[in-house]
């Protein structure tokens, strides 16, 4: 649980989740986790204690995609603020525009402009 300015206890979100497992469930060292992902070790055993002096939104942008990527294997979408596998990516990536439906053409919109989609990424490399 992490505390929002209003002082309300709010869940973790997903990727502080999976850096709980690897230490509580997996029996990982914080160091060895921290070395994992490229974060200070007192970082990540202030954050999984909740007492982070920054705000959560800064480590996420910073962290949340790795650990995402690292140890679930999927990519962090900004648009659905969780992880999805990279099948599911390319799909949406390559899903015809739906005029039909406002939240399919918002995710169609989110997904165009995403930095990584796959589809995009592969013709940057080209």
């Amino acid at each position: 649980m992490h505390k929002v300015a209003l002082g309300l206890d709010l869940p973790d979100p997903e990727w502080v989740q999976l850096l709980r497992t690897e230490v509580d469930v997996k029996r990982r060292s914080i160091a060895a986790v921290a070395r994992d992902i490229g974060m200070p070790r007192p970082s990540l055993s202030m954050l999984l204690s909740g007492t982070y002096p920054a705000g959560l939104d800064k480590v996420s942008a910073k962290f949340a995609a790795v650990v995402i990527s690292k140890f679930r294997g999927q990519v962090l979408c900004p648009h659905l603020r969780k992880g999805i596998g990279i099948d599911v990516c390319k799909g949406h990536a390559l899903a015809p525009m739906k005029m039909s439906a406002p939240d399919e053409l918002k995710f169609w919109a989110a997904c165009r402009a995403c930095p990584l989609n796959p589809i995009t990424q592969t013709k940057k490399e080209a």
